[in-house]
């Protein structure tokens, strides 16, 4: 146990809590630290902390491309900026629930084996895709709903009025 020195205007308010309350210092105190949010314990010395860098070692066969991507270049500088913010959150994962074999990965490592975070937070890797099932997205249902060569939609609804009301103008 260590002495802590308080100043007095903060130790006269205590005194009074401690009264007024008749409580101990200690309930006090521990009562005042309870409304600060936890700190998270920094890993364990034996496990490297790695700081966010670019994905550079990121290549076409560790990214899946989708085929209607046109700019494949653009596609691949937008998944080496954005997978280093991912790996910090996988690697958050893998430290609540003491996972130190998959916290030890490089990032270099993560490039080769990592697929995404699932709906419910956890981090998958590639080998794990015919065992997880991922629930529909509702946005695929909109692809091609709005696919048209006509830039002005406005016309579109026009001509629907036109069809289903007559003259509308």
């Amino acid at each position: 146990m260590s002495d802590l020195i308080i100043p007095e205007p903060f130790a006269s308010r205590i005194r009074e809590l401690i009264e007024r309350e008749h409580r101990s210092f200690e309930d006090i105190l521990e009562r005042m630290l309870e409304s600060y949010p936890k700190r998270k314990s920094p890993p364990p010395p034996d496990i490297p902390v790695y700081e966010p860098r670019p994905a550079w070692s990121l290549t076409e066969d560790d990214i899946e491309i989708p085929d209607d991507i046109e700019d494949k270049q653009a596609y691949l500088e937008a998944a080496r900026k954005i997978r280093p913010k991912i790996y910090a959150i996988a690697r958050e994962y893998w430290q609540e629930v003491g996972d130190s074999e998959r916290l030890a990965l490089t990032d270099e490592q993560l490039d080769k084996v990592f697929w995404l975070i699932d709906h419910e937070g956890i981090p998958r890797f590639k080998s794990e895709k015919d065992s997880v099932v991922l629930p529909h997205d509702p946005l695929e249902d909109l692809i091609g709903l709005i696919d048209t060569d006509q830039t002005d939609l406005s016309m579109t609804v026009r001509e629907t009025m036109r069809k289903k009301y007559g003259s509308v103008d």
